[in-house]
């Protein structure tokens, strides 16, 4: 791949990403913010927003349903994989569950998404000046968007609750959080056409909470940073990495040929793109579930930021394996 390539990824998707770490972390340090205040901003308010909006406008292709199935197959296997692993090392539940929600989930929303569509809005995609791929690789890219912000924050925050609360009460917790019905109204709206979202005076809301989620988040974080201690030395944060940026891609890769042999075979755009999905890094929201149920939050944290900084390599080094194992 060319150097130019490579730089353009890190320039235009992983730099945004840390200058709002970087704000975080100094208006941490100068002011002492409110992280719970935060937290409970983005739980109860942009998120929600977030999740509503970006279902309500993706275009669901039917025909998109065996990448949806792949997707959850995929994070199941990861999952259960970083469960051996915990049993393995000898994990209390917390760990474990902080160790799942930072490997079998993925930060598709605020790196994911993006990825993609410069990737197949750039060369060699590019043709006679036009994209011809990106509107197929988009939808797949939102399919698995929408069942990760499903799994994540439904299965994911009940994990993250789970090691310092009873099941019942981590179920209780979910139950008592807006993203369990927002799920069920965008769904119940979007299928059944009852009203149209984009004409009631609130949709600008909508979109200006999802607008904002990336810079929230990715604030929160660079606080969270600012208070946690960890040296980037933890070897369970290292094999965290390695499952996420690398055993997450080849998982991908071995579902895509499984599922030609059962019969469900998808295009090389298709193939590529669950590829480069699948080798996105921690997502921020397993660091705010930490902080939310004081939960390992160092190690949360420190999964996530390693695995963002090291998917500059891995990541970039999955978009020229994509070309080369599913040419178009």
């Amino acid at each position: 791949m060319q150097l130019e390539a490579f730089l353009q990824i890190i320039t235009d998707n992983i730099v945004p990403l840390l200058v709002f770490v970087a704000i975080g972390y100094v208006l941490d340090v100068k002011f002492k913010m409110d992280v719970s205040s935060l937290t409970k901003l983005t739980f109860y308010v942009v998120l929600p927003c977030f999740i509503f909006y970006s279902i309500y406008v993706a275009k669901l292709d039917m025909t998109m349903l065996n990448v949806f199935i792949l997707a959850f197959i995929q994070m199941f296997t990861i999952g259960a994989i970083a469960t051996l692993y915990g049993k393995f090392r000898g994990m209390d539940a917390g760990k474990t569950s902080a160790l799942k929600n930072g490997t079998m989930f993925s930060n598709n929303g605020n790196i994911g998404i993006a990825l993609i569509a410069l990737v197949f809005s750039n060369a060699p995609y590019v043709i006679n000046g036009q994209f011809p791929y990106l509107a197929e690789a988009s939808a797949c890219a939102t399919i698995m968007l929408v069942q990760m912000n499903m799994s994540l924050n439904t299965l994911g925050l009940y994990q993250a609750g789970v090691g310092k609360l009873t099941t019942r009460d981590a179920i209780s917790v979910i139950f008592h959080m807006p993203v369990i019905y927002t799920l069920v109204a965008v769904f119940t709206i979007k299928f059944t056409g009852i009203i149209d979202m984009t004409t009631l005076f609130v949709w600008p809301v909508f979109q200006s909470c999802a607008q904002a989620l990336v810079a929230i988040v990715m604030i929160t974080l660079g606080m969270q940073i600012h208070r946690s201690h960890f040296s980037f030395a933890d070897p369970d944060a290292w094999v965290g990495c390695t499952i996420r940026l690398v055993v997450g891609p080849v998982c991908g890769f071995i579902l895509i040929h499984l599922a030609r042999l059962a019969g469900f075979t998808f295009d090389p755009v298709i193939n590529q793109t669950i590829l480069i999905m699948s080798s996105v890094p921690a997502p921020v929201n397993s660091v705010l579930y930490a902080v939310e149920f004081h939960n390992h939050e160092d190690f949360a944290t420190e999964l996530v930021m390693m695995s963002t900084f090291l998917s500059c390599i891995t990541m970039t080094g999955t978009i020229y394996a994509a070309r080369v194992l599913f040419p178009i």
